[in-house]
């Protein structure tokens, strides 16, 4: 049987002592010995993902033969919050394992991926700081850091942005200029707030601190898939701009860069092409595997 013609099956799973948490998982039929995904919230969207994206995922990661949950931290969508006085981030990381726990029983799995977009990449990394049973982690949009030849690259964009105005013969672009400021306008205001209420509240650690922590996970032999939108400005905006910051990490950690997509992949195309990429990502990674 292809891995194309798997039958998915979805049910709705309760974790946690108390059955705080609420998770859909999708089976495959039949199932393969590869690792469990569990896919995290991305900020404070419930489990669906940013336009449905955790979905269409969940369903074709099952599709290959990888039981795949979508989880709900406490105190999200469906998911209640329980009292206590964690962090959010350690409330994070308590729930990543109580669902492991879970899923590990229920199916006798030992390995696990993470699938993490902005806040969801960070718990992912915080969790497989702590848990060995978390093999793989794909990042969307994690802690990004401006370099010299980042911000170089970012001032080159802009003034280069600038000088197409001068080829313009000066009516044709005070007319331009007039009719696109409003579209123009309100396309920069929907990019930065998507941004803004993504990262909202976001702190990223110090570089040191992010050094130490991927250089622990593939010391560990985690993989890692880093994957970057095109808005973070002189933060990212070159695929392997991850080696300029951390060079020792080169050909240890997988890095790919969507310079057209947004924040939260808003383009059908741009889901599209994220998706081909984390299971072309999946398909390496089974093709190494022993």
């Amino acid at each position: 049987m292809s891995l194309e013609q798997a039958v998915v099956t979805e049910r709705v799973v309760w974790f946690g002592d108390e059955e705080n948490l609420v998770a859909i998982v999708s089976e495959p039929s039949p199932p393969r010995p590869v690792p469990g995904v569990l896919i995290l919230n991305a900020g404070v969207l419930h489990r669906v993902g940013p336009h449905r994206l955790h979905v269409h995922l969940a369903r074709s990661l099952a599709a290959r033969g990888h039981c795949v949950a979508r989880l709900d931290l406490s105190g999200i969508g469906d998911s209640r919050a329980l009292p206590g006085r964690m962090t959010f981030r350690e409330s994070s990381v308590a729930d990543i394992r109580t669902t492991l726990d879970s899923l590990a029983a229920e199916g006798d799995r030992t390995d696990f991926i993470l699938f993490g977009i902005c806040s969801g990449a960070d718990n992912a990394l915080a969790a497989a700081q702590v848990d060995p049973r978390i093999r793989g982690l794909v990042l969307v949009d994690p802690p990004a850091y401006a370099t010299p030849g980042s911000k170089l690259r970012h001032a080159r964009s802009r003034l280069e942005g600038g000088r197409a105005w001068l080829h313009l013969p000066i009516r044709v672009a005070l007319a331009a200029l007039r009719r696109g400021t409003k579209v123009l306008n309100r396309k920069l205001f929907k990019t930065r707030s998507s941004v803004l209420a993504a990262e909202g509240g976001r702190e990223l650690p110090p570089i040191e601190e992010y050094r130490r922590q991927l250089n622990a996970l593939v010391q560990r032999d985690i993989r890692i898939l880093t994957i970057y939108s095109g808005v973070l400005g002189a933060r990212y905006n070159r695929e392997d701009q991850l080696f300029e910051a951390f060079p020792e990490l080169k050909g240890k950690v997988e890095c790919a860069y969507f310079p057209e997509a947004n924040h939260t992949f808003t383009e059908l195309s741009a889901r599209a092409a994220l998706q081909a990429c984390v299971l072309s990502w999946f398909n390496r990674w089974e093709a190494a595997a022993p």
